[in-house]
């Protein structure tokens, strides 16, 4: 039911973001950077260096905790600094989520009085670093990234990632999200 719900979300607020992407933008538009950025606490990239399950009555994993060298600070951390986020371990429920070793770009809500915290927007909120600077794109994320304005995806539509819309530079994204600031 957890899941659902949290889909349910997500796809209510693609259907915020998409009508207000304007066509011909840049890639990432000022106003999926405000969607992004706004509600975030924390932005960073970094890199997995642990990951934790910290047990409940019962043995199930009441949360897990992740921990990152932060290579680049934008908001709420500083670069060089290893921080350490927990989330709710139902997130987890589909699988693990980051892998030791892993470079990401983050939009992470504040943590709430539990310690917790999650991405922005769920997925569309984790951006896989690659080489060179580039963030890779999702399907999901790069139908959002490229979406025509006024045009909401029908019902039991699948994401279809554009062609050309693979990935984005990093610090392209970084100057955007200082610049709505």
């Amino acid at each position: 039911m957890a899941r659902f719900r949290l889909w349910l979300t997500s796809c209510a607020l693609l259907m915020l973001v998409v009508p207000v992407l304007r066509a011909q933008s840049l890639p990432l538009s000022d106003a999926v950077v405000e969607k992004l950025s706004r509600p975030a606490g924390i932005i960073f990239s970094g890199t997995v260096v642990e990951i934790k399950r910290d047990a409940a009555e019962g043995g199930k994993p009441a949360s897990i905790r992740i921990a990152f060298r932060v290579n680049g600070a934008v908001r709420g951390c500083y670069a060089g600094e290893t921080i350490e986020i927990a989330e709710w371990a139902e997130l987890w429920a589909r699988g693990d989520r980051y892998r030791v070793g892993q470079n990401l770009f983050l939009f992470l809500y504040s943590r709430n009085a539990a310690g917790l915290t999650s991405p922005v927007a769920g997925d569309l909120g984790v951006f896989m670093l690659a080489s060179q600077g580039l963030l890779r794109l999702t399907a999901q994320q790069s139908a959002i990234l490229s979406s025509q304005p006024g045009r909401r995806p029908t019902p039991g539509e699948s994401f279809q990632a554009p062609a050309g819309l693979r990935s984005i530079a990093a610090s392209k994204l970084v100057q955007r999200i200082r610049e709505a600031q």
